[in-house]
């Protein structure tokens, strides 16, 4: 049974409403109801010394919050009409520091989460989407490129193996968005061999365990070069011809991602196509 309820989150920071017709494609093609939550951000009040700082600037910060979530619902209804997308629309309201925990709520009841690739800096949030998806809702995230337009995916696709919990639910998570006998390229980067690693044989495991869904395995055990893990895992989606990513999303702590970088963290904002993430 492939996904059948699709949702979006988009905050009153978004500036570019292309997600929605994205995701409209997707939910036309899978034949999926798609839900949008439309969250609008007002600032967290800031206390100093338990007593409130500024209220004078804080009431002026929530004045001018009030009027941009009321022109992002306009504009946001306006471009629905306009492109006539087949969504259900919701709205909330929330702190700007709480929206991980809202889009969290939201996300427990869809099968997947589709959300738009962070830029750098992500200053429309879309990160914050990402992680309130998977950690706080166990959902995986379909994250797309801004540039990307809606085509078939999941004929050839890249899974980013390194033998970890998380890269193992990505893939079975993925499995009902792939095509009978899809092409899957199992890539490693500078694999250690050994229990509790890649065992003997690295990718040989899961390759035989997928070929059983009737899928098409090839291994591909690359070498780093001195790269970045991310970079050669775009070099080799790239040169297998991929049209998506799968791999599990932030092995390691989020704050280490942020400030030391990593192959999810990389991949999340570079990723020439859409990335499937679990974790």
């Amino acid at each position: 049974m492939g996904f059948r309820d699709l949702s979006i989150c988009i905050s009153s920071f978004e500036s570019d409403f292309g997600l929605i017709e994205q995701a409209s494609g997707l939910a036309e093609a899978w034949q999926a109801h798609l839900s949008c939550c439309a969250i609008g951000l007002q600032p967290s009040p800031l206390f100093s010394q338990g007593i409130m700082s500024g209220q004078a600037e804080f009431q002026a910060q929530m004045q001018a919050s009030r009027d941009q979530i009321e022109d992002f619902r306009n504009r946001l209804n306006k471009y629905i009409q306009e492109k006539s997308v087949q969504v259900e629309l919701r709205e909330s309201l929330t702190f700007d520091t709480a929206l991980a925990g809202t889009v969290a709520v939201f996300a427990r009841y869809a099968d997947l989460i589709v959300a738009r690739m962070p830029e750098q800096p992500d200053r429309d949030h879309h990160g914050e989407i990402i992680e309130g998806a998977m950690f706080g809702a166990g959902r995986p995230v379909l994250a797309l490129p801004k540039s990307w337009k809606p085509a078939p995916i999941g004929r050839k696709v890249l899974l980013a193996w390194d033998a970890s919990r998380e890269a193992s639910r990505a893939i079975h998570d993925a499995l009902p968005m792939l095509a009978p006998g899809a092409d899957v390229c199992v890539t490693t980067v500078d694999a250690k061999i050994g229990p509790g690693k890649h065992g003997a044989a690295p990718g040989l495991d899961i390759s035989t365990h997928l070929a059983r869904h009737g899928l098409k395995m090839t291994v591909q055990n690359a070498d780093s070069l001195g790269k970045p893990v991310g970079e050669r895992l775009v070099e080799t989606a790239q040169g297998f011809g991929a049209d998506m990513i799968v791999m599990g999303g932030y092995r390691h702590p989020k704050l280490a991602q942020r400030l030391l970088g990593g192959p999810s963290h990389f991949l999340v904002s570079n990723s020439p196509v859409p990335i499937l993430l679990s974790h």
